[in-house]
């Protein structure tokens, strides 16, 4: 059961995120409308990195504290950054509660894990791995094609879906 302040809270994000001069220019956000503790997010269009012609599908859990307490974060796309489906460990997510701060909030939370993501000398931590730039830049090429075959996708997705479609055609 969520509290006040997690509506509260995540009201004014939602809003905060629906004004376009918030947005950044690599990022998408979907929220759950049945469960706003579940957050979608891809991750796109990172110019001059190993990253950049992948199009990389992710989700934010907020525990019920929020904003209280971090959220975890998990990428689903096979990236060579990070673990599919494992929680990612960085100063801002739950595995440490001690660093976060409750003025982060989702977008810029985000904007972070970009930043950590791309990283040219990453640290390894929980959910990360090491692989070479090739295999980066192969599963960013085979990622358009891997997230039309995730069914979680296409349906959280289903605009990004189509445009991918055609992209590929």
């Amino acid at each position: 059961m969520t509290n006040k302040l997690f509506v509260k809270r995540i009201s004014k994000e939602i809003l905060m995120y629906k004004n376009d001069n918030f947005k950044f220019p690599n990022l998408i956000l979907r929220y759950n409308e049945d469960d706003l503790l579940k957050w979608y997010f891809i991750v796109y269009d990172l110019k001059d990195t190993v990253f950049e012609n992948g199009i990389y599908f992710g989700k934010v859990t907020l525990p019920n504290e929020y904003p209280l307490k971090p959220p975890d974060f998990v990428f689903i796309t096979p990236n060579g950054r990070f673990q599919t489906e494992k929680k990612i460990c960085t100063t801002f997510s739950a595995y440490h509660q001690e660093t976060y701060t409750s003025t982060w909030n989702i977008l810029t939370m985000m904007e972070g894990m970009i930043s950590f993501m791309t990283d040219q000398n990453p640290d390894i931590g929980l959910g990360s791995m090491e692989t070479t730039i090739e295999d980066k830049k192969y599963l960013a090429n085979s990622s358009l094609a891997w997230n039309l075959q995730n069914k979680e996708f296409v349906k959280i997705f289903p605009d990004i879906n189509d445009l991918i479609k055609n992209n590929l055609d």
